[in-house]
């Protein structure tokens, strides 16, 4: 709609979804009592693709981190319905 440009959006995206996990994983401990001994390696594989992603978008122009943004919500619908 216009509100933002796409660096900015990318960048509000980025923090939803930081908090959107974090919300994921309290429900887990929550219901489970532990947390997943995978943990470390999440975290791990998490600030990568942070650094990766920053990279990316710091380098990248802006349609190109439209397409980006775009497969990225194609692959999260796609979750979302348990199709992936």
């Amino acid at each position: 709609m216009g509100w933002s440009d796409t660096r900015t959006a990318s960048g509000i995206v980025a923090a939803f979804i930081l908090c959107n996990s974090f919300a994921g994983l309290l429900g887990n401990i929550a219901s489970v009592q532990a947390l997943p001994a995978e943990l470390p390696l999440y975290a791990g594989a998490v600030f990568l693709g942070g650094l990766i992603g920053t990279t990316f978008g710091l380098r990248l122009a802006s349609p190109a981190i439209l397409k980006a943004l775009g497969v990225v919500l194609v692959i999260a619908a796609l979750k979302m319905l348990g199709v992936y």
